[in-house]
């Protein structure tokens, strides 16, 4: 198992075990628990934040026009602007961060499946969207991971959630402690059918922005690569590109392996496409073939393990 750096999460307070809910309860998740023991966790309640207590009367949010608002009916109080001004505040703070885990549904945090009303009575119901707290999130934070704990229960949404978080975060570091040119081209070179299953257009404008360094332009090459990097992530690969990835690694051992383990890989691989086999399963057998040939080439591919095994 390779070392994982441990990536910096804003997390709603109630998934963190905080008594802050609107009932004075907290929301034991426990995917959430266990990413914790490999993450940095920055907890928030935003509703606690703008001098709502706890427990506390239920607050909506209502659509006019084109605009969101934030209410509480049972006080008749508008907290929009509270919730803005908290909201700008807090995120603007964040000077390290990898991604945002927050609570499904909430006025505040909902990043899916928040109850949207077209008036502040809850007379009309509009739709369902994101919480006030949450879309100033997603127009901040456009590149970088956001979920909430109830879209994580699928696991393809988790995978490209997990895969994002730590890649971003090792990113991160990297620019953080870059010595020069030879640590990004380590690092680009560690990440290649990683980027290629999420956008082989980018893998190929990164490699290019790469080849057209000069010594006079390091730290704009670095900001550009890391621009395309998050961009590159945040499309989920589909089976398609996964399969394109895993017959790329397969060819680049192939020459090693017997007509037998070729075969019987690529049985696999049509097993997986029609759903009867789990990529997973690919991963570690192209794993067990990088170590018995001793390629570490290979055996370094953050592909074959973007995040630690344990959050499967």
């Amino acid at each position: 198992m390779r070392g994982f750096p441990e990536p910096e999460i804003v997390v709603s307070a109630c998934l963190n075990l905080e008594p802050v809910r609107y009932n004075g309860k907290y929301v034991k998740d426990d995917f959430v628990l266990k990413l914790k023991k490999y993450s940095q966790f920055i907890p928030v309640c935003p509703e606690v934040e703008i001098g709502l207590g706890v427990p506390r009367d239920k607050i909506i949010v209502y659509k006019k026009e084109k605009n969101f608002y934030l209410y509480q009916p049972s006080q008749k109080i508008e907290l929009t602007d509270k919730m803005i001004e908290f909201s700008e505040k807090f995120l603007n703070s964040l000077a390290n961060i990898d991604g945002f885990l927050l609570k499904s549904k909430s006025p505040s945090c909902g990043l899916s499946g928040t109850v949207i009303y077209k008036d502040p009575d809850r007379k009309i119901y509009h739709s369902r969207g994101r919480g006030i707290f949450a879309l100033k999130v997603v127009e901040k934070f456009p590149l970088l991971p956001a979920e909430d704990e109830k879209r994580l229960k699928n696991k393809e949404i988790k995978d490209h959630f997990l895969t994002r978080i730590f890649a971003i975060c090792e990113l991160r570091n990297l620019i953080k402690n870059l010595k020069g040119m030879d640590d990004l081209i380590k690092f680009h070179q560690r990440y290649k059918y990683l980027l290629m299953a999420h956008s082989q257009a980018k893998l190929k404008e990164m490699g290019r922005l790469i080849a057209g360094y000069n010594k006079k332009n390091l730290r704009d090459i670095v900001n550009r690569y890391r621009e395309l990097f998050l961009i590159a992530l945040k499309r989920k690969p589909s089976k398609g590109q996964h399969i394109n990835v895993l017959e790329h690694i397969l060819g680049h051992i192939s020459d090693k392996l017997n007509k037998g383990e070729k075969e019987h890989f690529m049985e696999l691989v049509e097993k997986y496409k029609k759903g009867f086999a789990e990529l997973q399963t690919l991963k570690e057998i192209l794993k067990s073939f990088a170590y018995r040939f001793k390629d570490d080439y290979i055996i370094n591919q953050v592909y074959l393990e973007p995040y630690p095994e344990d959050l499967i």
